[in-house]
């Protein structure tokens, strides 16, 4: 029964596919995208988060659409490189949506009162030094540190998401997921970067 949970939680690919998953993912990407907007914690990239410039609600929305589809392409297109499986669209973007819902639970953790502090400091004009000496510093590095392991469970769902809609492994599997975990991000932060200019 153990077992079956944690399969659950890591590996849900092999029951929710498809239009299923493409839903829950979409939906999900709508709660994360509210909650940053309520919050005002931006996604520079896959693997980036933080304060930024522009708090127009579009802007949140360019940027959890961003990281969604940069992703999602970049498997999509390794898949049809690498494997020698026949790829559905729908099942590759929609895994990758529903491997994102766990950013939901990670964007809960900017609510909470040090992390809102730290927003509302301008650490672009502080030197390091000063921005250690914050009062919430602290806090708020512990509060990242909880709320990267949410980001870390994205990054494990991903990779089943490929494995999974590609029907991809070994050193194919990594090299797909490498690139795009990286290049990825690069591309996402370049177009990110747009929108606060």
């Amino acid at each position: 029964m153990k077992k079956q949970w944690l399969k659950l939680w890591f590996n849900p690919f092999e029951r929710i596919a498809g239009f299923r998953a493409l839903l829950w993912g979409f939906i999900g990407l709508i709660i994360s995208t509210l909650l940053s907007f309520l919050s005002q914690w931006h996604y520079h990239g896959l693997l980036h988060f933080g304060p930024a410039p522009n708090p127009a609600w579009w802007c949140f929305a360019v940027e959890h659409l961003t990281v969604w589809l940069i992703p999602a392409t970049l498997f999509y297109l390794g898949g049809l490189l690498f494997s020698r499986s026949r790829i559905r669209l729908i099942d590759v973007f929609g895994t990758v949506a529903f491997a994102q819902l766990p950013f939901i639970l990670m964007n809960l953790f900017a609510f909470l009162p040090p992390m809102q502090k730290m927003l509302k400091i301008n650490l672009a004009s502080l030197p390091l030094q000063e921005i250690t000496e914050q009062p919430v510093f602290l806090a708020s590095v512990w509060i990242s540190l909880l709320s990267f392991i949410f980001l870390i469970w994205v990054l494990i769902l991903m990779f089943k998401a490929l494995k999974v809609s590609c029907n991809l492994k070994g050193y194919r599997l990594g090299i797909v997921y490498c690139v795009t975990v990286i290049g990825g991000d690069l591309i996402c932060r370049l177009i990110i970067g747009l929108c606060y200019k």
